[in-house]
């Protein structure tokens, strides 16, 4: 292999280490160079995992509407490891994370509660006329031994970076599946999608295409996708809370432990029936 495909190869991680890098620079500037206003509502800023931004938003409007005194600004492209560094930098007041904190994170002082879960899904186009898939297919599809559709519609899939949980999920669903997804890996051409956002407008936008996503951003988003029937379990949110339906991914909220009063309202009404009110009407369901 020559160095220029070596670098072809790593390209998509390039990317995503260089795109959460710069996203996690800009909060940080944004904190420390925008002009303060001490008359001004207090701002909560928000960022992280790209599955739970939609949703958060709808929580934070809501909140809003009982809660003038408080504004909100949502920071995109973070990820759960870029949230937490923007956290320990003070560039935001919450972070999303779609995994629990690491030891290294707490000594940081940070504190975290698991405010909901969410199925893990494999989804495609609202147009599209599948509506189920099963690990075996998944194992033909990520190999490129099931070039089509059973329509006829060719196979396309959506990746995301190697280091990325999407990639480890689903992974872990079967060795067969782990062994196809680091074969796709290699492949020239497969489409990577580095955030969250970008696999579902790919999802959306390319035919035939299927991809990892959750329940409650197609919900929380009112994205044009299709969560699939996986080894014929419906993915819904009561499915995965009984554990008829076993794959999902839990969601976080992590802050300082010296939380200014308007995060700690925020957080208490995330938590707080009306919050998991939204939160079920959105995909999730209260762990």
């Amino acid at each position: 292999m020559t160095y220029t495909d070596m670098f072809r190869t790593r390209l998509p991680a390039i990317r995503f280490f260089l795109g959460r890098a710069l996203a996690c620079c800009a909060a940080c500037a944004c904190l420390l160079f925008c002009p303060v206003d001490a008359t001004a509502a207090e701002q909560i800023k928000v960022g992280g995992t790209g599955c739970a931004l939609g949703s958060m938003q709808l929580l934070a409007e809501a909140f809003n509407a009982s809660n003038p005194d408080v504004t909100f600004s949502f920071v995109p492209n973070l990820g759960s490891v870029g949230s937490i560094t923007a956290m320990k930098a003070g560039a935001i007041s919450l972070a999303l994370t779609s995994r629990p904190m690491k030891e290294h994170e707490r000594r940081l002082g940070l504190a975290e509660v698991e405010y909901a879960r969410t199925p893990f899904v494999f989804a495609v186009s609202a147009k599209s006329k599948v509506s189920a898939v099963t690990r075996k297919e998944l194992a033909a599809i990520y190999a490129g031994t099931m070039p089509k559709w059973p329509d006829g519609t060719l196979t396309r899939i959506v990746l995301r970076p190697a280091s990325d949980i999407d990639t480890d999920m689903v992974k872990s669903l079967s060795p067969e599946i782990a062994r196809a997804v680091a074969d796709a890996e290699k492949r020239p051409g497969v489409q990577v999608a580095i955030t969250d956002q970008d696999a579902a407008d790919d999802l959306e936008r390319i035919p035939g295409a299927i991809g990892p996503t959750t329940l409650a951003l197609i919900k929380s988003e009112k994205r044009t996708l299709k969560a699939l029937q996986l080894d014929g379990k419906e993915p819904s949110a009561r499915n995965a809370a009984s554990g008829a339906y076993p794959y999902y991914k839990r969601l976080f909220l992590v802050s300082g432990a010296q939380r200014s009063p308007a995060v700690e309202r925020f957080a208490a009404f995330v938590i707080s029936p009306a919050g998991h009110k939204i939160l079920a009407d959105n995909g999730h369901w209260n762990p």
